[in-house]
């Protein structure tokens, strides 16, 4: 059974940018949605409300740090008080560092990495779930990565974040039978998520050629959840690794670091 997108209340964690300004945009233009963004730019949110035009009054926006599990908790009283009953929770929120061997990342960053990308989306669960519960259709989507599939070298605690969202998602999949729930696995996309990568244009162009842009993301990310796919897979480069996981998953893997090695790339160059 298929979720029903159109006019919901719809929280979005990341909505600054990336995937969550474009489901913003989708869910506030395209489906009469109200959304609530949360992030921590005050200006990328203004910035987002005045692409909605006549329709920013649908758009509102909290600041916060969404690795904060006491945070999650004020939001979710804040809702109460003001009796907002949310339809749809969306954690997109994530962070992904430059491409490195893990020998050479430290223990601060490996548990920003882990707070962010895998407890945000926990402690978003556990404060949304009583208020979504009420909701005659309520949903939660988790985004994880295609690295979810194929962790790949330099990757090792950001695959392993993703990894673990695939497997909290998968799990109140089966839990939350009132519920749609599902997970999203979208691959290479020009997004923010790469901004520590210290990307040159040739890394630019390789993303480009190899993922999908992130509107297409979006909108396949809403594809899937109408036709209530808990499982959604965007991009054909995520696409690519999920067939290889399944079928030989080793060789593959040598397969991504032989081609990224090989590349020359200045995102690659620490492999």
């Amino acid at each position: 059974m298929g979720y029903n997108v159109n006019k919901r209340t719809v929280i979005i964690t990341g909505a600054s940018g990336g995937f969550g300004s474009e489901l913003t945009k989708l869910f506030v233009l395209g489906h009469g949605c109200r959304v609530i963004g949360i992030g921590r730019s005050k200006e990328k949110m203004e910035a987002l409300a005045d692409e909605l035009g006549g329709k920013k009054s649908k758009f509102k926006y909290l600041l916060f740090d969404v690795a904060d599990r006491e945070k999650w908790a004020k939001f979710a009283a804040l809702l109460t008080e003001k009796n907002i009953i949310p339809d749809l929770l969306i954690n997109n929120a994530g962070i992904m560092p430059r491409f490195e061997k893990f020998e050479t990342e430290d223990g601060e960053l490996a548990k920003r990495i882990i707070d962010t990308n895998l407890m945000s989306v926990i402690y978003g669960c556990e404060a949304m779930l009583p208020l979504l519960k009420k909701s005659k259709q309520g949903g939660i989507v988790n985004i994880a990565s295609s690295a979810a599939f194929s962790p790949v070298a330099g990757t090792a605690v950001y695959s392993a974040s993703k990894g673990a969202v695939k497997n909290f998602t998968m799990a109140l999949c089966e839990e939350e039978e009132s519920l749609y729930v599902g997970c999203v696995f979208p691959g290479f996309s020009k997004t923010d998520l790469f901004r520590d990568n210290n990307m040159t244009d040739n890394d630019f162009q390789f993303i480009s050629g190899l993922g999908t842009d992130k509107k297409t993301v979006a909108e396949g990310i809403i594809r899937g959840m109408t036709a209530g796919k808990k499982l959604i897979v965007c991009g054909k480069d995520s696409y690519l690794m999920n067939a290889m996981s399944s079928v030989a998953p080793s060789p593959a893997n040598a397969l991504y670091s032989k081609i990224m090695k090989s590349s020359e790339l200045e995102m690659f160059k620490d492999l």
